[in-house]
């Protein structure tokens, strides 16, 4: 298979969800431009429900994800299977981690 193709694949699997991607980015972008704007950075202290929530999510996410793509836990047999859905979760715990640390970071700056 040519790289064209594999990427004509990729676009067409990609397509129902480019709303979803989308909101994703701009859940990511508008706290950290607004925290940026404020005097925000990564080694800024975001506060505790940056350091709380994140790894809630993703332990919520461990259980979610499976039911999210109408299947359950039974049905994750195969170490692929488990490292994908670990691989995921860890990754929303990332991902909110990014999200909510410029929100508490600006929350603590106002009080």
């Amino acid at each position: 298979m040519t790289l064209t193709g594999i990427l004509t694949v990729l676009w067409y699997s990609a397509l129902p969800w480019l709303w979803l991607i989308a909101l994703m980015i701009v859940v990511f972008l508008v706290p950290q431009i607004l925290g940026r704007l404020k005097g925000y950075t990564f080694k800024s202290t975001g506060g505790i429900g940056s350091k709380v929530l994140p790894p809630i999510i993703a332990v919520a996410a461990l259980f979610l994800l499976p039911i999210h793509t109408q299947s359950t836990i039974a049905y994750v047999n195969t170490w692929v299977d488990w490292m994908n859905l670990i691989g995921a979760s860890i990754g929303a715990g990332i991902y909110a981690w990014f999200v909510l640390h410029p929100i508490c970071f600006m929350r603590n700056r106002k009080a």
